[in-house]
């Protein structure tokens, strides 16, 4: 595989509160001008494959991904026929085939074998089904990091919490940027009651790109399942997940891959099938199951149809796109006075993902509310738990050198 050399809800909610408050240009930076300018990399056509708004600069993809206008014709389609009469697709009459065609588009795509593939309708969903299949007991221990999305660890949290199982992190300190480090704590904390690694491919902290093969092969030398939250890589790096050697893999079809909010994909593999169970998919891995009840069909269609796109494309492309876009992101902010990037340097540990550490005379929330307001231009403020003052962007196939460049016109002047 070729390498290039706050909590959900509340930020969903700030960033609809400032969308009430007016847009503000400044004379200085047209930002209607961005994307009138702009050509899609791909496809060499205006930039008009999705639905944003006018003049708006949208480096948000690690929080929510936009759907492209033939991902939401194809949802809109299967909905509507479905609602024309809705047993239409219900047993027999094709809603399991259905379905079961994104489900082999999803296991081509990760690089598995369908029978590994599973439907879901988040990265969290698909964790929380790891945890409820793996029969945790007391005294079992758990092994993950201190820069976990609260979507990927308040599973282990509630198993700590009701069961007696005992989680243990490892630190990685924002800015510390060290495969080395990493799998040296991880070898220093694990222990034979260790039953699992959890631990994200793409911090989405800071972007750090984990060393997902090296922590694999360290789980199976200790009779330990690796289990990994792809939320912030799936769609946004090449992700092989036979390569990566893990046990489970889930992700979210609303990010990087672009599909209809409430999608998700979860990857078992052979080898732990026996040790993971999920309730939900006890009967078998298809989509439409006893115990996963009635799906999103046309949402699940659209999804097939947004990972479609991203295989015409080509991952390798789409990657290399990214990361070079990230890296003039980084180039561009990292001579700022009184700030510093957290993400890594060294390029086989980066993502598209690009954390800044503010001044302290900035608070991220607002701060990123103002650029919203003042300039149209999207990105997050950190998570909250992570307990640090710093910003998000998120780089990927839509966006392009111009933006990258406002972006950091914008940045320069508010932080000046």
């Amino acid at each position: 595989m070729k390498s290039y050399n706050y909590n959900r809800k509340i930020f969903l909610t700030t960033i609809a509160s400032a969308t009430t408050g007016g847009v503000l240009f400044n004379a200085a930076l047209p930002v209607s001008s961005v994307q009138a300018q702009t050509l899609s990399l791909f496809s060499g056509q205006p930039e008009n494959d999705y639905l944003f708004s006018d003049g708006l600069t949208y480096l948000n993809t690690g929080t929510l991904g936009p759907c492209r206008k033939d991902t939401i014709d194809e949802t809109l389609k299967v909905w509507k026929e479905l609602e024309s009469l809705p047993v239409k697709f219900y047993g027999k009459f094709g809603a399991e085939s259905l379905a079961e065609k994104t489900r082999g588009i999803a296991a081509r795509f990760l690089g598995c074998d369908m029978s590994e593939m599973l439907i879901t309708n988040s990265t969290t969903s698909g964790m929380n089904a790891i945890a409820q299949g793996l029969r945790l007991k007391s005294g079992d221990r758990i092994l993950t990091t201190d820069q976990e999305h609260g979507g990927g660890i308040l599973c282990w949290n509630y198993f700590a919490k009701y069961y007696g199982v005992i989680v243990d992190k490892i630190q990685i300190p924002p800015g510390e940027n060290s495969a080395e480090l990493i799998l040296k704590r991880i070898k220093e904390t694990l222990r034979k009651e260790t039953k699992l690694i959890s631990v994200s491919h793409v911090l989405s902290s800071t972007g750090l790109r984990m060393p997902i093969a090296e922590i694999s092969a360290l789980a199976r030398a200790n009779g330990a399942l690796c289990i990994v939250d792809g939320a912030q890589s799936a769609g946004a790096i090449q992700v092989n997940v036979k390569e990566l050697g893990c046990d489970a893999y889930a992700t979210s079809g609303h990010k990087w891959l672009m599909g209809p909010k409430g999608t998700g994909l979860l990857y078992l593999s052979k080898n732990a099938q026996e040790s993971i169970r999920p309730i939900q998919f006890e009967e078998s891995y298809n989509t439409y199951n006893d115990g996963n009840g009635v799906v999103n069909l046309a949402g699940i269609l659209g999804l097939g149809k947004a990972i479609e796109y991203l295989e015409s494309v080509g991952m390798d492309k789409i990657e290399e796109h990214n990361i070079t876009l990230r890296n003039r992101l980084y180039g561009q902010l990292k001579n700022i006075s009184n700030e510093k990037i957290l993400s890594p340097l060294e390029q086989s540990l980066t993502s598209p993902l690009l954390t800044l550490l503010l001044p302290e005379r900035f608070e991220k929330t607002s701060f990123v509310k103002s650029l919203f307001e003042k300039y149209k231009l999207s990105i997050r403020p950190a998570h909250k738990e992570f307990g640090f003052n710093g910003i998000r962007f998120s780089c990927h196939i839509f966006n392009t050198e111009k933006e990258i460049d406002f972006a950091s016109e914008v940045i320069h002047k508010e932080l000046a």
